[in-house]
């Protein structure tokens, strides 16, 4: 008997959640849409204008060279050759 009581009270406050989750589902989906209105904006207002200079079209500008990547003459591992055996 005590299990069968478990059993009703777990689907019982399931069943209770999923109700409550309905109702609020339209509101926290207001809230959140607020939210990342609001973040969006203020993140457009406070963009920085990297276009302060215009240059004519076709005009390539580099910033910045890439780093020089040098290799090294160390061996990493060893090679081993594998053979497919039939």
């Amino acid at each position: 008997m005590g299990v069968l009581k478990t059993v009703l009270w777990i689907l019982m406050g399931y069943f209770l959640l999923k109700a409550i989750g309905r109702l609020l589902r339209p509101w926290l989906l207001a809230f959140a849409r607020k939210k990342t209105s609001e973040f969006f904006q203020q993140a457009s207002t406070n963009r920085p204008n990297y276009q302060s200079h215009p240059t004519p079209e076709g005009e390539v500008i580099i910033d910045k060279k890439p780093p020089i990547r040098t290799r090294s003459g160390k061996k990493v591992g060893e090679y081993i050759e594998y053979e497919e055996i039939e």
